[in-house]
């Protein structure tokens, strides 16, 4: 007898997954590959017996990119606690080795550093891909350009990579109909974008409609981005001293009264002093990654 072909909506109801999460997984992950018959997408059995390991797994603090290439034996071990060669090879900790990203960079080996940052990209789950690898890599690389152990054009080179697949992954991720708009990007005479990147990632992973417009705009073109899309927030990133023009200061203290206006950066306190209290000085990543919950997406 021929297993049973279930649609996505009546999927997300036996797992309790949301069609959007149910989305996800498989365009990220694969971690379901559905049939397709002349009813479009459907689901068998198995499908959704694998389905429910992985959400009891992440309910209890798996990350998906890590489990989702697992095979259901060994998603059902792990889920029983057991530890075997499968397991430890996906394992979060023994992937997240940045030496050899270090020592791909000191040789200039450009295809070392983006296959293994490519490779966090799919194993790891946006945040973790953030907080333990690109974050931790951009303060050490920062140290040691300090130290004169690496040159302008190494840290150049990575810093490339960095964007280039934080930018393909931002592109790759759901892009959920009605949800909050929010804006990203840094005000004219700033370009670095780095941590502006990464915040954009974590909008989107947490379930917002991201507009990246990326560095280096007047004030006139955020605020025709943020009007044209209804965005509701706008985050800025501000790294450079005294860079923004006062027309554009102008421009934003008018933006402010009327969606709210998020600055990080190393020079964060020098813009939001610029626009006024309307506007909120984000202190790091992590408090940004924080405020997503706050905020109905």
């Amino acid at each position: 007898m021929a297993s049973p072909h279930y649609p996505i909506r009546t999927v997300a109801r036996m797992t309790g997954l949301s069609v959007d999460t149910l989305r996800a997984w498989e365009r990220r992950y694969q971690a379901v590959v559905p049939e397709r018959t002349d009813r479009g997408r459907v689901y068998t059995d198995r499908h959704v017996e694998r389905l429910r390991l992985l959400a009891a797994l992440v309910e209890h603090g798996h990350s998906i990119g890590t489990i989702a290439g697992l095979t259901d034996a060994a998603l059902r071990r792990l889920q029983h606690g057991s530890q075997d060669a499968e397991l430890a090879s996906a394992s979060t900790p023994a992937s997240l080795d940045l030496e050899p990203l270090y020592r791909a960079m000191k040789q200039y080996d450009l295809p070392a550093i983006d296959a293994q940052l490519s490779r966090y990209a799919l194993l790891l789950a946006p945040g973790e891909l953030i907080f333990e690898v690109v974050m931790p890599m951009l303060r050490e690389i920062g140290l040691r350009w300090e130290a004169g152990s690496i040159n302008p054009a190494q840290e150049h080179l990575v810093s490339g990579v960095i964007r280039g697949v934080l930018g393909t992954l931002l592109r790759s991720m759901p892009r959920l109909p009605r949800t909050t708009r929010v804006v990203f990007a840094t005000p004219a005479g700033d370009r670095h974008e780095l941590g502006l990147l990464c915040g954009a990632v974590l909008a989107a992973a947490a379930g917002y409609g991201v507009v990246y417009l990326g560095p280096d705009l007047p004030a006139a073109d955020i605020a025709d981005a943020v009007r044209e899309t209804g965005a509701k927030i706008l985050v800025l990133a501000a790294t450079i001293d005294g860079g923004t023009p006062e027309s554009d200061l102008r421009a934003l203290r008018r933006l402010a009264g009327r969606v709210h206006i998020w600055i990080g950066g190393a020079r964060a306190d020098d813009l939001h002093a610029a626009i006024g209290s309307s506007a909120r000085q984000i202190d790091n990543l992590e408090a940004l990654d924080r405020l997503w919950a706050h905020h109905a997406a």
